[in-house]
């Protein structure tokens, strides 16, 4: 651990492994980076909580910087990690990982609409990521899907259909904090009515 500010040959993460992801997808959502630093900002003290976890498994703790809603850290190996990832997420093969990979964007910028009446949506600040995880979401059997952009926010929308959103749901929901705050029914269907309502208060 103590070569891990500007080594190039540290390996930090398997972003094939579910629980990596699933962080990886997080901070493809919500995180940020300048100069050396990689972090994440939320006010959902879980998210961060989950992802000082990671930070830990692999930092000491006073490495880690925290700052109202912002956990960061110092490390241009892991920052590189993060950022080649970013750029081939088209070449990930697992499909547990992609399912927790989007658990993690759905936590950070995911929202339902009440009652399933019309589709899940992921927002995307470029285009080019929502059609990168377009591709990825038909690996995973969820094809209906439409990228939207609204200019007044000046940001773009990938809407997985009414069609497949419980599907869809069904198969992040076993990675994503946000459903899994949520109490289920004891019927299937009526769970995920009921998450949607919940999600969107």
């Amino acid at each position: 651990m103590g070569n891990t500010v500007g080594s190039k040959e540290t390996n930090f993460c398997n972003f094939e492994n579910e629980k990596d992801a699933y962080v990886l997808g997080l901070w493809c959502a919500d995180g940020y980076w300048w100069s050396s630093s990689i972090g994440l900002s939320n006010i959902d003290m879980d998210l961060i909580g989950l992802f000082r976890k990671f930070f830990r498994n692999i930092f000491p703790d006073e490495r880690i910087k925290f700052n109202r809603c912002h956990l960061f850290v110092n490390s241009r190996p892991l920052l590189r990690e993060f950022l080649r990832a970013r750029e081939n997420l088209q070449s990930m093969k697992n499909k547990n990982a992609i399912k927790a990979y989007f658990a993690g964007r759905f936590d950070g910028d995911g929202s339902i609409d009440k009652n399933l009446r019309n589709d899940c949506r992921i927002v995307y600040a470029r285009k080019s990521e929502a059609e990168i995880d377009k591709v990825l979401l038909e690996k995973i059997g969820i094809n209906n899907t439409k990228i939207y952009y609204y200019k007044s926010a000046k940001t773009f929308c990938l809407y997985v259909s009414r069609f497949q959103a419980k599907d869809f749901l069904e198969k992040i929901s076993k990675h994503s904090i946000k459903l899994q705050k949520l109490v289920s029914l004891p019927r299937r269907d009526l769970a995920l009515t009921e998450k949607a309502r919940e999600l969107n208060g």
